[in-house]
């Protein structure tokens, strides 16, 4: 009950700073001065505020342009291309089975990228209905990948025929993965639980053991676009650094807009994690500005963006001062920075 309390709470509390400020803040929803300097902030606290022109490459979804999404496949092939990709940051998420194992899924069902329909027979197969071992045996992670819109080069495995590295994964046995086959490099993560209510509390209580007993609190931010879990999370565990929910985000934007004090929030985020572009309220937002950049590494948080699929887009936000890009093709990012630099 707490925790939808607070979910309400801070809803409110956010449309109203939105409310009260929009009128104001939609005359200053314009393209940033190019003239503004970048603020370097080489006195940050914040780890996750990265040097000017050098920010974090993050295979979202670990790479999903060029691999099937959340699958083991796609954290291997991203370690043996290190030197292409140049990947320093893994995002994915996370979801609880029906026995409470902690999976690598994005959406809340498989149907989309797995043969999860044509297997049980029924559409909106979710993650919570099945068993670990039930998902493990049957799915082909891959079925659905492409990428180039036509050929389809993992469609039709089934049984025995799925490749390991194609099945439902374990959130835990991925990292240990990660971990050692890291060639001594400390690669950082983004992990949202996308489990929602009574699940996603329980996934946050699990995702926590997972990154505790591995020593990672320091190399994870960890997030959850389900407002009522990211407020358990925010006070069940507050030593670990997370992002803005979606309605601190929106007050954030409003406070940065205005030039309010942020202090007077007394905001807990080390990193925002928003869109840009067409994802950011239809490209009628510009979230990619240096004076938002400089605003929000002025009060010692990072910001993140997703989904950057487009190479302009990509050197925008390095040159404005962006300190991580998650993108589908992260060697795309990885040639932009270097073209930038």
């Amino acid at each position: 009950m707490l925790g939808i309390f607070l979910a309400i709470k801070n809803f409110v509390y956010a449309l109203l700073s939105v409310v009260v400020a929009l009128p104001i803040a939609a005359t200053m929803c314009l393209p940033g001065d190019p003239d503004t300097p970048v603020m370097i902030n080489a006195e940050a606290e914040n780890p996750y505020i990265n040097e000017y022109l050098d920010p974090d490459v993050s295979a979202h979804r670990s790479g999903a342009g060029v691999v099937p999404q959340n699958t083991l496949m796609a954290f291997q092939t991203v370690l043996e291309q290190s030197d292409t990709l140049g990947v320093d940051t893994f995002e994915f998420d996370v979801q609880l089975t029906k026995d409470g194992e902690l999976i690598i899924l994005h959406n809340l069902t498989y149907d989309e990228t797995s043969n999860a329909v044509e297997q049980f027979g029924r559409k909106s197969v979710y993650a919570s209905s099945l068993t670990y071992e039930e998902a493990y045996n049957t799915l082909n992670l891959g079925e659905n990948f492409t990428a180039d819109g036509e050929t389809y080069p993992y469609r039709g495995l089934r049984g025995e025929d799925i490749p390991d590295n194609l099945r439902v994964a374990k959130c835990e046995d991925v990292i240990d993965y990660i971990e050692a086959n890291s060639n001594g490099k400390k690669y950082r993560y983004i992990i949202e639980i996308k489990s929602m209510a009574v699940d996603g509390m329980k996934a946050a209580d699990k995702l926590y053991q997972v990154i505790t007993q591995r020593n990672l609190t320091d190399r994870v931010i960890w997030a959850s676009s389900n407002e009522g879990v990211s407020i358990y999370m925010e006070h069940k565990y507050p030593d670990m650094p997370r992002s803005a929910r979606t309605t601190e985000a929106l007050q954030f934007y409003v406070y940065a807009r205005m030039n309010w004090n942020l202090d007077d929030l007394g905001v807990s985020y080390v990193a925002l994690q928003i869109p840009y572009g067409s994802s950011a309220a239809g490209g009628l937002i510009n979230t990619g500005t240096k004076e938002l950049i400089n605003y929000a590494h002025k009060y010692d948080i990072a910001v993140q963006y997703w989904t950057i699929n487009d190479e302009e887009e990509a050197k925008t936000l390095i040159e404005n001062g962006a300190d991580c890009i998650m993108s589908d093709y992260p060697e795309m990012v990885f040639e932009a920075v270097k073209s930038c630099k």
